[in-house]
């Protein structure tokens, strides 16, 4: 009977060990998770906010390219020496605005993929941390399982003991 009480004392003095570092453990992975999430939060933003940019950028250089395939015809239809200088110049003019929009579409394309890139980084350690908790919320539940077949156990000795 000591010997059972005995085991049932280490197996108590373990679960509150493993009960005591799973809780340590879990608190930490929510901080973490808690850091991450304040990260990813105003990165969400930033890329929401950078597509919008993207498409209106997109937009406008569609426009800009519909204004110079007009002006192109425009152009090649002329009449007077005037009317070529003035449509050249109009083209040349829309050409440097297009330019200028392809540069600027070319760099927002390249700050919104290293944010998103960013962005699946820190998902994927949201994932992970996720992953960790719920595998020490197992171990817990583990533990806990095991103690109460001890209990159970010891339950029936002492029942047996006293009925003997």
């Amino acid at each position: 009977m000591e010997k059972a009480l005995l085991n049932m004392q280490n197996a108590v003095d373990e679960f509150m060990k493993t009960m005591d570092e799973t809780e340590k453990r879990i608190g930490q992975a929510d901080k973490k998770l808690k850091s991450l999430r304040e990260e990813l939060e105003p990165m969400e933003v930033k890329v929401l906010e950078l597509s919008s940019k993207l498409r209106e950028a997109e937009r406008i250089l569609h426009d800009k390219l519909n204004k110079v395939k007009r002006v192109r015809r425009l152009y090649l239809n002329a009449k007077t020496d005037n009317q070529l200088k003035m449509y050249e110049k109009e083209y040349n003019q829309l050409m440097k605005e297009v330019h200028k929009l392809d540069k600027t579409i070319t760099d927002l394309k390249e700050q919104y993929s290293k944010l998103v890139q960013k962005e699946e980084k820190l998902l994927k350690k949201e994932m992970d941390l996720e992953a960790q908790k719920a595998e020490l919320y197992h171990t817990r539940e583990k533990m806990m399982k095991q103690a109460t077949q001890i209990m159970g156990r010891l339950s029936s000795k002492i029942n047996r003991t006293r009925n003997a």
